[in-house]
């Protein structure tokens, strides 16, 4: 992520590019927030908490660059396909680092995919981001023979991760783009439910996975509402991991909080967590204004509803996400007659 935005600002610079004044200054408050956090929670604190600052640099750089979605477009694309390409030879050549066999839920001969990203989920972010972009070019009408067989590529590696929550932003998506297939799908879901029944509840309805996250907020439960005291509250601890003195009394022994909420309030605290909230409220209000509900309700969900199962703050690949979402909202003009939602569905 640093040397991309060390590249975006070399171009910007030899292009004669300007930073927008009001961008430049929000990224400028969020570094001395953060730097605050982290001088007043040594030696405690960590680096780590740095880096959304790298990601909203990179985010600020790329907003100026038009031509960047259709790079993206063709890199997100090459790396799903080498992806599963990893599945298949996790098939035939054996065990790779690049698939999760998925013993944790006791199907261990299913292997998800995780391309070139550390998990499941992050693969599965870089797949709706790609389908982000194919929805604005089919909109636009610049999809031709290869997009269509293009997406039935990264259909099937979205169908690879066995991604629960890639599932399900793949299906809000059904319901703005393809209706009738969303509905469709719903009733063969349905059936497909009640006669493979203990198989998806083992893949999907894992209650032991939920009940295991649940296990690993524990550390951060006792560290941020029992011992934090009001400086804690509201700068966080600067640091996104709880100390090993906490968590060795919790089920897992681990300080890791996987919950986008927990770890906000846990790092930055309330202050920062608020930051969060009222950016993602307000970019989501912009996307409505534009009259683009789609893109509107799928930033929201993977923003806001999405954060209670995972997080991914610490990875690029939410910052290529953003980054998706901010190119597609650039193109869009500032005022739509109508939003779309009640438009009729393919």
């Amino acid at each position: 992520m640093t040397l991309m935005v060390g590249g975006l600002i070399f171009h910007q610079v030899i292009s004669k590019k300007a930073v927008p004044i009001g961008s430049f200054l929000v990224m400028i408050l969020v570094l001395f927030f953060v730097l605050f956090s982290y001088l007043i929670n040594l030696p405690d604190s960590s680096l780590i908490i740095f880096f959304p600052v790298i990601g909203i640099a990179f985010l600020v750089l790329s907003g100026q660059e038009a031509r960047l979605l259709e790079i993206l477009y063709l890199g997100l694309f090459i790396h799903i396909v080498v992806g599963i390409g990893y599945v298949i030879s996790s098939y035939l050549l054996g065990m790779n680092l690049h698939v999760h066999p998925m013993y944790d839920k006791g199907l261990p001969f299913l292997h998800a995919a995780k391309g070139l990203t550390t998990t499941v989920q992050t693969y599965g972010t870089l797949l709706i981001g790609w389908f982000l972009i194919y929805y604005y070019r089919k909109e636009q009408g610049l999809t031709v023979f290869w997009d269509r067989w293009a997406f039935r590529i990264a259909l099937l590696g979205l169908l690879l991760t066995f991604n629960r929550n890639s599932f399900l932003i793949f299906y809000i998506i059904l319901f703005f783009k393809h209706r009738r297939i969303f509905f469709l799908s719903l009733m063969i879901a349905l059936g497909a439910y009640l006669y493979f029944f203990e198989f998806v509840n083992k893949l999907i309805f894992n209650v032991s996975t939920l009940s295991s996250r649940s296990d690993l907020l524990q550390a951060f439960r006792i560290s941020f509402f029992e011992q934090t005291d009001w400086i804690g509250y509201l700068i966080g601890h600067g640091n996104n991991i709880v100390g090993d003195s906490v968590a060795r009394g919790t089920v897992y022994a681990t300080g890791y909080i996987e919950n986008g909420t927990s770890v906000l309030l846990y790092t930055y605290g309330f202050v920062g967590y608020l930051v969060y909230l009222i950016s993602i409220f307000a970019f989501s209000i912009l996307f409505f204004r534009k009259g683009k509900v789609f893109y509107a309700a799928i930033f929201f969900y993977i923003f806001i509803i999405a954060q209670q199962f995972t997080h991914e703050f610490y990875s690029t690949t939410i910052y290529l996400l953003l980054a998706v979402f901010l190119l597609l909202f650039n193109r869009y003009p500032s005022r739509a007659p109508k939003a779309d939602f009640l438009s009729s569905a393919e």
